[in-house]
């Protein structure tokens, strides 16, 4: 890896670049100049005011500062840099001739002008070549920043500093930021400038830089990180260094006028989101129809919003939540004309199942209905089996019946190795999609496994921000227990995509789906974190109180089990098992045998039921009594 010069390097160069330019400039300017009149001018004339020129540039180059602008970087500031340091030169070598050499006796009026004139469009032609080669377009040489009076710092590499300064802010001209310096995550700048903004160092030059500005301004800069994504370790730096500083930390991306927005946990999980190929689910859905369980959630409605986008024939949307349920029907009808009915069912009524089958036959199901909040499902077994366990029955059963094309199943981590009542029930409702297609059923059947959602409701990144509200003390379970997380947007592609993935596969075979999650975040550090957002101090402003684990709950959750062997697909970061059930049969009236006890409220014929489903399985909670 070359390693750059150092910025001092770098604009001697350019100066003396430039310098030479300006000497050759003027001296065939000269030479022409004589030739016009028919004349030769003494030798000695020419170099005499080419070097006296060539000085001139160099020195006010120095002076100005006009050699520190990053050439495929520029802006019209430096282009408006350059003009004033052409003037200046053309100006000081008349001069000095006229000072100290025969008082300019032998300069042409007209010279100075003339190289003006031609040294200019030479420095500026080189820089937008330059631009042009690295950028692809050279327009951006012609703009002219907007500023306001309150102070900003931009945080970003290089290439980002000079689209974010070159688009976003010329796409927005009202409540602009004041840019008041650059800083660099990569790159080597520090001492040039980029758009006329001055490179002033790397993250660790932040706090000097922010007391700087404050006594000179008045007022602390904002902090906007302009790279859309970001590492984890250095997305927390960041926070922490603004919580100190007391400033305020934003980002690029938001729906503020100015295009930006305040640090979200999102940005704190610092695992860039997959980027799926969506061409495979455009030709899954569109012209089809698709029935969608649990529509309303988290899972569900943004289900729903991707499905929209991709032309399908209808839309069947299905919740037991009256108010979830208005509130994605309220975005379809003023989003576009996608057709779509909504039905408020729970998908435990077999009977109103069937009727909403009959009437809409649809080609591909996506159930994302379930109950999931783990303490509360340890507390509600009954509840969570009839949901998690006889519903999926019932829609895979239908599914099957009337001829769909393609079943996916929402899971979760949780259904790997459980030690709750959801995940088992999870787990058990993984079994029948992998049984599923062994009935000479021809339906493409998968389940899609990820861990948490950010910000879905009932998660603990909400629950936080509430407390963080009401002054504290933040809950955590355990100063050790981490989670992996994902955004909606993020998950509800997946799903999509392993749709897709599994219809390209054979019928009989049923496959579960894993994203690549990256590391698993520590809650406790993720608690700090959210804290330090709100511009307070953990364990100073609010508390971070420690309850232990509740009933269910692991330390850390995995996404695949000791005997879950995971085989990469086309599409980078998802992968897939295929997982052998023996004896469908069998599975079948284990099923029926654990839904007839849940029916009965039967709690000891639950826990025998589940016992001969998932053997390693150790019920508590709710089933412990008689």
């Amino acid at each position: 890896m070359n390693k750059r010069p150092p910025p001092w390097a770098t604009n001697t160069f350019v100066t003396i670049f430039d310098a030479l330019l300006g000497a050759a400039c003027m001296y065939g300017v000269m030479r022409l100049r004589f030739l016009y009149d028919g004349k030769l001018a003494p030798e000695y004339i020419d170099i005499r005011t080419t070097i006296v020129f060539g000085l001139s540039v160099l020195t006010v180059w120095t002076v100005s500062r006009a050699n520190r602008a990053v050439w495929r970087f520029m802006s019209f500031d430096d282009v408006r840099t350059l003009m004033r340091g052409v003037i200046w030169a053309s100006v000081i070598t008349p001069m000095v001739l006229f000072l100290f050499f025969d008082r300019a006796e032998h300069l042409p009026r007209s010279v100075p002008f003339i190289t003006a004139v031609f040294f200019f469009f030479m420095l500026v032609a080189i820089r937008a070549l330059v631009m042009f080669y690295h950028n692809g377009d050279i327009k951006a040489l012609f703009r002219q920043g907007q500023q306001n009076n309150s102070p900003a710092i931009l945080i970003g590499r290089s290439r980002t500093l000079h689209n974010y300064m070159r688009d976003e802010i010329q796409k927005r001209r009202k409540n602009q930021h004041n840019i008041r310096g650059l800083i660099e995550i990569e790159g080597s700048h520090k001492g040039r400038s980029i758009r006329g903004i001055p490179v002033i160092g790397n993250l660790s030059d932040i706090p000097g830089v922010v007391a700087n500005i404050e006594r000179l301004h008045g007022a602390k800069p904002v902090l906007i990180l302009v790279d859309k994504h970001t590492d984890r370790k250095r997305a927390a730096k960041l926070v922490k260094l603004a919580s100190a500083l007391g400033t305020r930390l934003e980002r690029l991306g938001g729906s503020r006028e100015d295009g930006l927005s305040p640090f979200e946990a999102a940005d704190l999980i610092g695992r860039q989101a997959k980027t799926l190929d969506m061409l495979p689910v455009e030709r899954l859905i569109k012209n089809k129809s698709v029935l969608i369980t649990g529509a309303g959630g988290t899972i569900g409605s943004e289900l729903v919003r991707q499905v929209a986008s991709h032309n399908p024939k209808n839309l069947v949307l299905v919740d037991a939540s009256e108010m979830n349920l208005y509130q994605i029907d309220h975005v379809l009808k003023f989003s576009g004309d996608v057709s779509f009915r909504t039905y408020l069912g729970d998908v435990r009524d077999q009977a109103h199942m069937e009727e909403i089958f009959a009437d809409e036959k649809p080609d591909i199901i996506l159930h994302a209905a379930a109950l999931k909040h783990v303490p509360l499902m340890e507390a509600n077994p009954i509840a969570t089996v009839l949901t998690n366990v006889g519903g999926t029955k019932v829609i895979i059963d239908l599914a099957v019946k009337h001829g769909a094309e393609s079943f996916t199943l929402i899971s979760t981590d949780k259904a790997v190795n459980p030690n709750n009542i959801m995940g088992a029930s999870k787990r058990i409702a993984e079994m029948m999609v992998l049984a599923s297609t062994l009935n000479d059923a021809d339906i493409s059947s998968s389940a899609v496994r990820f861990g948490n959602v950010l910000a879905s409701n009932g998660s603990v990144i909400p629950l936080f921000e509430k407390q963080i509200e009401e002054g504290g003390p933040v809950t955590v379970t355990d100063k050790n227990v981490t989670r992996y997380f994902m955004t909606k947007e993020e998950a509800a592609a997946l799903v999509l995509q392993a749709a897709a993935l599994n219809g390209g596969q054979r019928k009989e075979v049923s496959a579960i789906y894993v994203l690549d999650m990256g590391e698993p975040v520590n809650i406790t550090h993720l608690a700090k974190q959210l804290i330090r957002l709100r511009g307070l101090v953990p364990g100073e402003d609010i508390e971070i109180k420690y309850t232990g684990l509740r009933p269910g709950e692991k330390l850390e959750e995995i996404l695949t089990g000791e005997d879950e062997l995971l085989v990469s697909t086309y599409v980078k970061g998802i992968d897939r098992f295929v997982d052998q059930i023996a004896d469908p049969k069998k599975l079948e009236k284990q099923v029926e045998a654990l839904l007839a006890s849940a029916q009965k409220r039967d709690r000891r014929g639950i826990k025998k039921a589940l016992m001969a489903l998932i053997p390693e399985f150790e019920p508590n909670g709710g089933l412990s009594k008689d």
